[in-house]
């Protein structure tokens, strides 16, 4: 996704594909908001992101959540999405160098849901000046998700509390590499 759609970001995980469909509607009948994606996912669970305006996506995910009955699995809702990670919700993304920011340390963040690590990437990046480098959601790994990121060691520190805090129960792992060996430089995850 090149530009924000937002400012708000809304996602649903629903344990049922059907279901799934049915609260994506009630969403867009509720409200003027941009789905961005609703679509089955690993894990026996279908996503749905939408983005819009502030009141928008309050309204939206209201009725999201109401016609997703029994089947909400997780949810987030965010007003103010920390900008870098509008470009990293699509399909998984592997940037081609990592000139565009400080690398001195990484950190991976793997979360059991997909708003958890949403979540805890918003967390990290207005907590500390850290540069997001990817996020995969779900596909390819059993449902799961999760994101890397590169900085200072102080600065990834404290993101990285931040999004243990933000993901809580839902954190599978959090790991910190102090100095990452040149083979892993500009793909951590490759």
């Amino acid at each position: 996704m090149p530009t924000a759609p937002g400012p708000a970001l809304g996602l649903l995980e629903l344990s049922s594909i059907a279901r799934g469909v049915v609260a994506a509607d009630a969403m867009v009948k509720r409200a003027e908001v941009e789905l961005l994606a609703s679509r089955p996912v690993p894990g026996q669970k279908h996503l749905i992101v939408a983005a819009g305006g502030v009141d928008e996506i309050a309204f939206a995910m209201r009725a999201g959540r109401a016609a997703a009955e029994g089947a909400l699995v997780d949810h987030l809702e965010l007003a103010l999405l920390y900008p870098p990670i509008w470009q990293l919700l699509g399909e998984p993304v592997h940037p081609p160098d990592w000139r565009g920011g400080p690398v001195g340390a990484a950190a991976i963040v793997e979360t059991a849901t997909v708003c958890a690590a949403v979540h805890a990437a918003d967390a990290a990046g207005k907590t500390a000046p850290i540069a997001l480098r990817d996020m995969r959601l779900a596909v390819g790994i059993s449902g799961r998700a999760f994101f890397t990121m590169t900085g200072d060691l102080a600065d990834l520190e404290a993101a990285a509390a931040a999004a243990r805090e933000i993901a809580a129960t839902r954190l599978v792992a959090l790991e910190i590499i102090p100095a990452p060996a040149a083979e892993l430089i500009g793909r951590l995850i490759f």
